[in-house]
């Protein structure tokens, strides 16, 4: 019976000192393993290329020839459009394959491989030769350059296998890239000059595609001193920024000076055109001068011009018709019976009346006969309308 309480009392103590102390964690051994990691980059590169059209258009006038007395002056206007469309070309990705050893122990490395997701195999210069042993905590940079048939988006994977004893395994690293901005832009905008013409305005729009819009606004202001059928040529020409390309084009406006008869212009010309303006200033207003009496009014010839006919004062309708055509027949335009009875009749009618004092019987003839003189300033009657 003593024996076997021996026994039991060498037990519990062999079972007391295998368990750990209270509080104290076992510690396990790991043995490092070997690994590899690939890190890799892509940048994608290319040309963009632009090729340019331009085009020329009178917009004012609006249509031909440009009917104009001699010596009458006329702005006229231009508008050249160009469009810029892009070419991408010369399409390549570059880049970096580094290859890591993060795990215990050299590597041997096999030859990495870097695949295009379009299937392009990429040449990789790592500037060693394999296999390649790539030390513990060591890493192997490798650098690559592909020229590439389009713009389309890729993927590029590199792979590398490795072993290291009883071990081995194969490590990946991807790149995705996609061509969205030029790294370099050719004519990719342009000046432009029209020698014979006035630069007034432009603007310039870019769409989602790339493609350049371009509108330039110009003037040029033309006379004529004796009468004939004219051609005015205008050209604008552009030059790349690049290359120095050069495009241009032409706008041709044909002008119409009457030898016979001249032509006429509205009451709302000569108002503007005086050495007041804010028009250009027609000569053919030296001849009365503006600030002439007008009859007995009180006022000047270019002050009754722009006095509105209130309340439809017959006095001021039939002067700003009667001024008008008084310049029109001054600036060579020939008349008819009916106007220089009309222009006759008004000679006396302000020869005798002021603004306020006009009977109604006289009013009532003094817009029919401003009816008349506007006719023949609108071209209805007469020799035909200037253009203004």
């Amino acid at each position: 019976m003593r024996h076997w309480k021996s026994i039991f009392l060498v037990v519990g103590l062999l079972a007391a000192c295998s368990q750990s102390p209270q509080g104290v964690t076992p510690q396990v051994v790991v043995t490092p393993e070997p690994s590899v990691a690939v890190e890799k980059t892509a940048v994608p590169k290319f040309k963009r290329v632009y090729h340019w059209t331009i085009q020329k258009e009178v917009t004012d006038p609006a249509s031909q020839p440009l009917t104009l007395s001699a010596g009458q002056s006329y702005t006229v206007k231009y508008k050249v459009s160009l469009v810029g469309t892009p070419k991408d070309q010369d399409f390549q990705v570059e880049g970096t394959v580094v290859i890591k050893n993060t795990g215990a122990g050299a590597v041997v490395l096999q030859a990495p491989t870097d695949t295009l997701s379009t299937g392009e195999n990429v040449a990789l210069s790592c500037g060693v030769s394999f296999p390649y042993t790539l030390p513990e905590g060591g890493s192997l940079s490798c650098t690559y350059s592909q020229a590439l048939p389009n713009g389309q988006s890729r993927t590029n994977t590199a792979s590398v296998s490795w072993s290291a004893g009883d071990k081995s395994g194969t490590a990946s690293g991807q790149a995705s890239f996609s061509f969205t901005t030029p790294t370099e832009v050719v004519d990719g905008s342009v000046t432009v000059a029209d020698p014979s013409a006035t630069l007034v305005s432009a603007i310039s729009s870019i769409n989602p595609q790339g493609v350049i819009s371009q509108a330039y606004f110009f003037e040029r202001t033309v006379r004529f001193d004796a009468c004939g059928d004219y051609e005015v040529q205008n050209t604008a020409t552009f030059t790349t920024n690049t290359t120095g390309t050069q495009g241009s084009a032409s706008a041709s406006l044909q002008v119409r000076v009457p030898c016979a008869g001249g032509c006429t212009l509205t009451q709302g010309y000569w108002k503007t055109h005086s050495r007041y303006g804010p028009a250009p200033y027609d000569d053919t207003w030296a001849l009365i001068g503006e600030d002439t009496a007008f009859y007995l009014s009180g006022q000047t010839y270019y002050q009754v011009l722009w006095t509105p006919p209130a309340g439809g004062n017959a006095y001021y309708i039939l002067a700003h018709q009667f001024i008008a055509a008084r310049l029109n027949k001054l600036n060579g335009a020939s008349t008819t019976s009916a106007v220089d009875t009309a222009m006759n009749w008004a000679h006396t009618f302000f020869s005798t009346y002021t603004p306020g004092n006009v009977p109604k019987a006289q009013a009532s003839l003094a817009k029919a006969y401003a009816a008349t003189l506007d006719s023949y300033n609108n071209g209805l009657i007469g020799p035909g309308h200037c253009s203004e």
